[in-house]
C-alpha cells in the first residue's frame, strides 16, 4: 500500500463520474463523491521517520545503517513503534524496508524490546521516546491545521 497521492484532481473527477453512474444504475441510489486536495497533507511514513530522526538529533540516513550502536538501534525501535501506531496498514516487511532491508523478524524483535524498555521505565529510552512522540504529534497537528487553513473559506 502506498500513501503518496499521484493523481491530479481532473483524474479523480474522471474516475468519480463513472462510479456515480455505476452505483445509480445498479442500486438506483444517487451518491455524491467528495473530493479534496491531498497535496498539502504530507503524512507519509518516510516523512514521519524523518521527523523522528530530527527530534533525536540524528541523520535520517541512520535508519538504514547496519550497526548496533545504542542511539541508532533505539532510533529504529522508536521509528517502528510510531509507524505501527500511526500507519497500521504497513506490514512488517514494509517497515523493515525503511530500515535498510532488514528482515520482518528484526522489526518484531525491535518492537518487543521497545515495549520492554517502556515497561521497565528505562529513563534514557523514555526521554528519547517522549521527545520523538511530541515531535510527531506536533507534526501531525501542523499538517492537519495547514490543510484546514488552505481549505477553509
Amino acid at each position: 500500500m502506498y500513501y503518496a497521492t499521484i493523481s491530479p484532481a481532473n483524474t479523480s473527477q474522471h474516475i468519480a463520474r463513472p462510479v456515480k453512474q455505476m452505483v445509480k444504475e445498479r442500486t438506483g441510489m444517487s451518491i455524491e463523491v467528495l473530493q479534496y486536495p491531498t497535496e498539502h497533507i504530507n503524512k507519509t511514513p518516510l516523512r514521519m521517520l524523518h521527523v523522528i530522526a530530527l527530534a533525536l538529533d540524528l541523520n535520517p540516513e541512520c535508519y538504514r545503517m547496519r550497526t548496533r550502536v545504542r542511539n541508532i538501534v533505539e532510533l529504529r525501535f522508536i521509528g517502528s513503534l510510531l509507524l505501527r501506531q500511526h500507519f497500521p496498514a504497513l506490514t512488517l516487511h514494509q517497515i523493515a524496508a525503511y530500515f535498510g532491508g532488514q528482515d520482518h523478524s528484526s522489526v518484531i524483535n525491535g518492537l518487543s524490546r521497545a515495549h520492554n524498555l517502556i515497561y521497565v521505565q528505562d529513563t534514557e529510552f523514555l526521554k528519547k521516546y517522549n521527545s520523538a512522540l511530541k515531535s510527531v504529534t506536533q507534526w501531525l497537528r501542523r499538517e492537519v491545521s495547514d490543510f484546514a487553513s488552505t481549505t477553509s473559506v
